[in-house]
């Protein structure tokens, strides 16, 4: 299914990109003007070679003495050797400017998302937000890298080369630029067609994105529903899309290349024939016809190669233009300050987007260093719950308040210092364990690490040591696994209300138990509100509140609710197989 056009991230227009990328080249000025004079001497000792062969041709005819004829040679030889180092430490800076804009490309990034309000970034979809994040930051990244200064080096070399030309002959100079207009028409059209082409190929790339991401995420879902004919279907519509937006970019290409090509063909016959018909009418001497002709032989090269970068820059440009469209959504104000930690919901209504109330009027109150389990049938609004207390989503209308002050207007740090979400979803860092550890305290010790990992049962992690890297490319983890490092975070940050939605989930139900033992030792004195469908967690809590249908329907003890006979009962014998 896929995203709402209303809830699509912003995309950049032109004139925010053309400011994006000024401010790159700003935070790192001094090296970009080292870039352009090298780069720009390059092309001149560059262009001095045809001049001085011309020179020698001349010099042959006029009689030069062969220490004259080899000493210009030597400066020929010289100027190559010059524009050959020239290069190279143009190349260098250019790369070294390009990395170190593309990583505070990537910083700024990461720091724009961790900003964005959660409900708004689930809205979007995991396609469109991952796309932003990884190739549309990898394509701005090469063409910072690689294509800019290519793109760069080839553009100045035109310029001199043209330049050239007016050195070596004002009229031929004049000949070399006939085919400049239509050459400028012929790329101004192609980037104003191509622009918004390569706009909707990427934003097809993200559809595609959401669509293989959904489904993977929603597998159970898709196959307890019997979907899957239904999601094939939408993934091949989707990469139609993305084949036929690309094909519309390959066919602008092939258009424009096509018609670059002859434009090329055609100035060299124009100085060719001008330089030939003038030098046999005495108008010029061989040496001026050879350099002129061997200037716009070399213009050839540079031109092709600004108009392929100008097709990576295009690139760039639309992915930069996703990009800065994060610096579009205006945030939240979260300013509120909480007098303590007080957390309750009162009165809640809320249901996602435009759809259907998920909860109605309901009231929930956790006590202080309270165990409280929220159990019920899928569907009746338990995860809600715990968006809400976690300052997720906003309720329609009733309050989901922490120390008297909405939730949702906290600020995030300070809320997450006080109150932590764990779901089943978990995601581990390629980086040692003890780095996926202190994500949650930076200076947490190794003791405490070690003891956190024993609370939480994971015995593996202790017997593998701190320092195990772990990724697909080293130490791969089960879900289980996952899921203890999730909460061994947990206990690390030490905060005083935990949440924790199906946080045991993917532990297989032998070990399930040990573990939520495990924890509630470990998160003894605090707060902890528990999501759980498998009801072992329940047995053992200070208070169950059970949900049916978006509303407390009863709440108590284990043993007061099964003595009432009620909802809970029953899900209980269910649960038991009784």
């Amino acid at each position: 299914m896929s995203v709402d056009e209303k809830h699509r991230l912003p995309v950049a227009n032109a004139a925010e990109v053309r400011r994006a990328f000024l401010r790159l080249f700003a935070a790192d000025k001094g090296r970009a003007v080292q870039v352009l004079v090298l780069y720009t001497l390059a092309a001149g000792f560059s262009v001095s070679v045809p001049i001085l062969l011309g020179r020698v041709v001349d010099g042959i005819g006029a009689g030069w003495s062969i220490g004259r004829i080899n000493l210009v040679c030597g400066l020929i030889v010289a100027c190559v050797a010059v524009q050959f180092v020239l290069s190279r430490l143009g190349r260098r800076a250019g790369y070294r400017f390009g990395e170190r804009a593309a990583a505070r490309l990537r910083e700024g990034v990461v720091g724009r998302v961790l900003g964005l309000p959660l409900d708004r970034v689930e809205q979007a979809g995991r396609g469109d937000l991952g796309t932003r994040t990884a190739s549309d930051v990898n394509t701005v990244a090469d063409l910072l890298r690689d294509s800019g200064p290519t793109m760069a080096t080839a553009f100045i070399e035109v310029l001199v080369l043209y330049v050239a030309t007016f050195v070596v002959d004002p009229l031929l100079g004049l000949c070399a630029l006939v085919t400049l207009p239509p050459l400028l028409l012929a790329a101004r059209r192609y980037w104003r067609r191509s622009s918004g082409a390569f706009l909707a190929q990427r934003a097809a790339m993200s559809e595609a994105a959401e669509t293989l991401t959904a489904s993977g995420a929603g597998a159970r879902t898709v196959s307890a529903l019997a979907m899957q004919e239904e999601r094939r279907e939408t993934g091949y519509a989707r990469a139609e899309t993305m084949r036929e937006r690309f094909l519309r970019v390959l066919h602008l290409q092939v258009e424009f290349f096509l018609l670059l090509l002859w434009i090329n063909r055609l100035q060299l016959v124009i100085v060719v024939a001008a330089a030939g018909l003038w030098y046999f009418q005495d108008g010029l001497s061989l040496g001026t016809a050879v350099a002129a002709i061997t200037v716009a032989v070399r213009i050839a090269n540079p031109t092709n190669a600004v108009m392929v970068q100008l097709n990576e820059f295009q690139q760039g440009s639309a992915a930069l233009a996703r990009i800065e469209g994060v610096n579009l959504i205006t945030p939240e104000p979260r300013e509120a300050v909480p007098d303590g930690t007080d957390l309750r919901l009162d009165a809640v209504t809320f249901g996602y987007g435009e759809g259907p109330d998920v909860l109605h009027g309901l009231s929930l109150h956790p006590k202080a260093g309270e165990r409280l389990v929220v159990v019920g049938p899928s569907g009746a609004g338990k995860s809600t719950i715990a968006r809400l207390l976690a300052g997720i989503d906003r309720p329609r209308t009733g309050t989901a308040t922490m120390g008297g002050v909405p939730v949702c207007d906290i600020g995030v740090e300070e809320l997450r210092r006080h109150v932590v979400l764990v779901t089943q979803e978990h995601y581990v860092f390629t980086a040692t364990l003890r780095d996926n550890l202190i994500l949650a305290a930076p200076d947490a010790s190794d003791a405490l690490l070690e003891d956190a990992l024993r609370r939480v049962d994971a015995g593996w992690a202790l017997a593998e040591g701190l320092d195990t890297m772990l990724g697909d490319e080293h130490r791969k983890l089960s879900t289980a696994e996952a899921q203890q490092i999730a909460l061994a975070r947990v206990v690390v940050a030490d905060p005083g209300i935990v949440i924790l939605d199906e946080a045991t989930a993917g532990i297989d139900p032998a070990s399930a138990g040990n573990v939520e033992v495990a924890l509630a030792a470990a998160l003894a004195g605090r707060t902890v509100i528990a999501i759980a469908h498998q009801l072992q967690a329940a047995s053992s809590a200070d208070r169950i509140a059970v949900v049916e249908d978006g509303r407390i329907a009863e709440e108590g003890t284990h043993a007061e609710l099964l003595a009432a006979d009620g909802v809970y009962a029953g899900l209980w014998h269910a649960w038991r197989g009784e």
